[in-house]
């Protein structure tokens, strides 16, 4: 190719501020090095006139040094070899034949394009929260409540629990209470452990005991739930041997 007259060139050259916007020229980007005066590594492109013009920010400093994937392209301005260079260098460029100007215009390496915007990544999704632990089935099978305080009734001291099946001892259901007697007395009591009808409040079952001065006994008894499934509960009932109420 042979290299632009420079008074032709200037001749032809016109300044336009609409060569610096972010669009122009954008795939005709190519970057090289070249040797002094001018020498380093240098992004460029040539324009729509012919005339090369390097990356600059501010139409007047091309961006040596800087490689094509460091440059914002929507900020630059380009320095454009003839007319603009001659008016803020007083040549255009084309004067020397070893200036970037010239050698731009000569065969270069396979054309790059400026980095074209990487996409925004795509979010990874959140994970879904985790599942709640799954409950562990209630235990099956017959129970036990734990023991209520201790009561008094006939000169005795008593407690008792009551043994159920969740499954099948609701309310009204017949359950068994399991009495611990104690005698303080200091004779031999003989009498019943009973239970007691929720609602009417009559008698339901009944169990004799004895115990001798200090003896404590556990005696079971059958009797309707007065509480819950999940909470049973009896009507507790002691009393003396041949006493009935």
């Amino acid at each position: 190719m042979k290299p632009f007259k420079p008074i032709l060139v200037a001749t032809l050259m016109t300044l336009s501020s609409a060569i610096s916007t972010p669009a122009f020229a954008a795939e005709r980007w190519q970057e090289a090095n070249f040797p002094p005066p001018n020498g380093g590594h240098l992004v460029f492109a040539i324009m729509a006139d012919g005339n090369p013009g390097c990356a600059s920010y501010d139409g007047a400093s091309c961006l040596w040094g800087t490689r094509m994937g460091d440059i914002d392209f929507s900020k630059v301005k380009p320095l454009v070899c003839g007319a603009q260079h001659r008016r803020l260098y007083g040549v255009t460029g084309f004067e020397d034949p070893k200036h970037w100007c010239n050698l731009a215009l000569g065969p270069q390496p396979a054309t790059q394009r400026p980095p074209a915007t990487p996409p925004a990544p795509t979010p990874t999704p959140a994970p879904p929260p985790p599942k709640p632990p799954t409950p562990a089935p209630a235990p099956s099978g017959p129970r036990l409540t734990d023991w209520s305080p201790w009561g008094k009734a006939a000169g005795l001291d008593y407690r008792y629990r009551v043994r159920w099946d969740p499954a099948s001892g609701g309310p009204g259901k017949t359950v068994e209470a399991v009495y611990e007697i104690r005698n303080r007395g200091s004779q031999r009591f003989s009498g019943a452990a009973r239970s007691v009808d929720c609602a009417k409040g009559t008698l339901w079952g009944s169990t004799d005991f004895a115990l001798a001065p200090g003896e404590s006994k556990e005696v079971r008894v059958r009797g309707p739930n007065c509480g819950s499934a999940s909470n049973p509960d009896i009507r507790p009932n002691i009393v003396r041997a041949g006493k009935f109420d």
